[in-house]
C-alpha cells in the first residue's frame, strides 16, 4: 500500500485535472480522481489510457510502462479514501463559489497534515484558504496546459499559509519533474501578468499604423525567437480569454496605462471575432493559410531620429535578422520587448518574484526564448537604457517609465 506522502487526490477530472493526474502518476504517485461522480472520473482515466496508447504506438513509450502508468490512478467518489492522501489538488471551474462549496465537502475526510493546494489561474489562494477555513495549509500549485507537456509550475504563496508547507509543494512539484517558479498570491501571479505587453503592445503598434500583424508576427518568430507571434497567439488563445486575462489584471493592479485594454483587440471580441475557434480573429481561419483581416492606423507615424537610432541599436542586439528589419518593425519590436522587460521589472519592484523565479516562469510557462531578466543582460551597456529613454520620450511617458 503506498503511503500518504506519495498519494495525491486530484478534484476535478477535466483536461486540466486529467493532466495533472498524469504528471503524478508518471513520477511514481498514485492518484485518486475525483469528480461529480466516479463514472465521469473513470471517463477521464480511460481518456489517458487512450492518449498513452498513441504514444506506445509511436515508439515513445513501452507498453510495459504504460500500464502501470494507468494502474496508479483510480477514480472514486468514496470521499473516505480521502484520509490515506497527503496532498490534495482543486483543480475544477474558475470559480470562488464553486470551489469552496466543493472543498468544504472533502475536508471532513482529510487528515489533519494534508496539504491543500489549488490550481487556480486567476483567483484568491488567500481567499479560498480563509474561506475553506484552512489558510495555514493552502498554497497554490499553477499548471500550465497542457500539463504532461508543460515544465512549468508556479508555486502561489500565501502570508497566511505555512511557509514549510510551501516548501514541500515546491519539492514535490520538482519530484514531478517541473520547473519550479515561486511568487506571491497577486492577480495574474508571473505569467499572466508578465506576458500582458506582448499582447497589448503588439496591438497597440498596429493602432499606431507602425506594422500590419503579419510582418510583426515573422519578425517576433524570425528575429526575436518567439515560437509565435502575439497576433498569432492571441488568435490560438482565444480574444475573449485573452481580454478578460487583461482586464482582471488591469483593475487588479489599480488600472496602469502599461496593462490597460486596447480597442483594437476588445472590438474583435464585441464582433464575436475570437480567432481560431470562430474561424476569424486577427486572421481569417477558414482557408488553407490565415489570412490578415484586421487593419490598423491607416498613416505610418512619423518615427523620430532618435527613436528609430534607438530601435536600430536595440534590433541589432536582438540578433542579426532583426538588425535588417524596416524601421517602423524595428520600432514595434523595440515596444514589444520593452514592454515585457518592463513588466518584469515592475513585478519584482512589486514582490511578485524574485527575478530568476519570473525568468524561469517566462522561460518554461509560456517558452520565451530568454527570461527577461536574462535578456536584458545580454544586450551592450547603454543599449536598453537608451530604448526606454526614447520610448519615455516619444512614445508614453507612463507605459515605459520603469520602476
Amino acid at each position: 500500500m503506498a503511503q500518504a506522502q506519495d498519494i495525491v487526490a486530484i478534484l476535478g477530472a477535466g483536461a486540466m485535472g486529467a493532466g495533472i493526474a498524469q504528471v503524478a502518476a508518471a513520477a511514481g504517485w498514485h492518484v485518486l480522481l475525483l469528480d461529480v461522480d466516479a463514472e465521469t472520473a473513470q471517463r477521464s482515466i480511460d481518456g489517458i489510457k487512450q492518449r498513452l496508447d498513441k504514444r506506445v504506438e509511436r515508439g515513445r513509450m513501452s507498453e510495459a510502462d504504460a500500464r502501470v502508468l494507468v494502474d496508479r490512478l483510480m477514480a472514486s467518489d468514496d470521499h473516505a479514501q480521502l484520509a490515506t492522501c497527503g496532498l490534495l489538488i482543486e483543480a475544477i471551474v474558475e470559480n470562488m463559489d464553486v470551489k469552496v462549496k466543493s472543498m468544504q465537502t472533502l475536508l471532513g475526510h482529510l487528515s489533519d497534515d494534508a496539504i491543500i493546494a489549488t490550481n487556480t489561474s486567476s483567483l484568491s489562494v488567500t481567499e479560498l484558504g480563509q474561506r475553506i477555513g484552512q489558510p495555514h495549509r493552502t498554497c497554490g500549485m499553477h499548471f500550465f496546459n497542457p500539463a504532461p507537456v508543460m515544465k512549468l509550475v508556479e508555486i502561489v504563496s500565501t502570508s497566511n499559509c505555512d511557509e514549510a508547507i510551501v516548501d514541500q509543494v515546491a519539492d514535490i512539484a520538482g519530484i514531478w519533474g517541473k520547473q519550479v517558479a515561486r511568487c506571491a498570491d497577486t492577480s495574474g501571479f508571473i505569467v499572466n501578468r508578465v506576458a500582458r505587453p506582448y499582447y497589448l503592445e503588439a496591438f497597440r503598434c498596429l493602432e499606431d499604423g507602425l506594422c500590419m500583424p503579419d510582418l510583426l508576427d515573422a519578425a517576433m518568430r524570425d528575429a526575436a525567437g518567439f515560437r509565435m507571434g502575439p497576433f498569432e497567439l492571441t488568435d490560438l488563445i482565444g480574444h475573449d480569454v485573452n481580454t478578460a486575462t487583461t482586464r482582471t489584471v488591469w483593475s487588479s493592479w489599480d488600472k496602469p496605462e502599461r496593462l490597460c485594454p486596447v480597442h483594437a483587440q476588445e472590438s474583435l471580441v464585441a464582433a464575436g471575432d475570437l480567432g481560431r475557434k470562430t474561424g476569424c480573429g486577427v486572421y481569417d481561419h477558414s482557408g488553407d493559410a490565415p489570412v490578415t483581416v484586421l487593419r490598423g492606423g491607416q498613416d505610418a507615424p512619423r518615427l523620430t531620429a532618435a527613436l528609430t537610432k534607438a530601435a536600430a541599436d536595440f534590433a541589432a542586439g536582438v540578433s542579426a535578422p532583426a538588425a535588417d528589419l524596416p524601421a517602423p518593425i524595428q520600432v514595434a519590436l523595440m515596444r514589444v520587448l520593452c514592454g515585457l522587460f518592463n513588466e518584469a521589472m515592475w513585478a519584482r519592484h512589486d514582490g511578485v518574484a524574485h527575478a530568476d523565479a519570473i525568468d524561469t516562469a517566462m522561460t518554461y510557462g509560456v517558452n520565451y526564448p530568454n527570461g527577461p531578466f536574462n535578456w536584458m543582460a545580454t544586450f551592450a551597456p547603454t543599449v536598453v537604457d537608451s530604448a526606454f529613454d526614447a520610448l519615455v520620450a516619444d512614445v508614453s511617458a507612463s507605459r515605459f517609465t520603469r520602476p
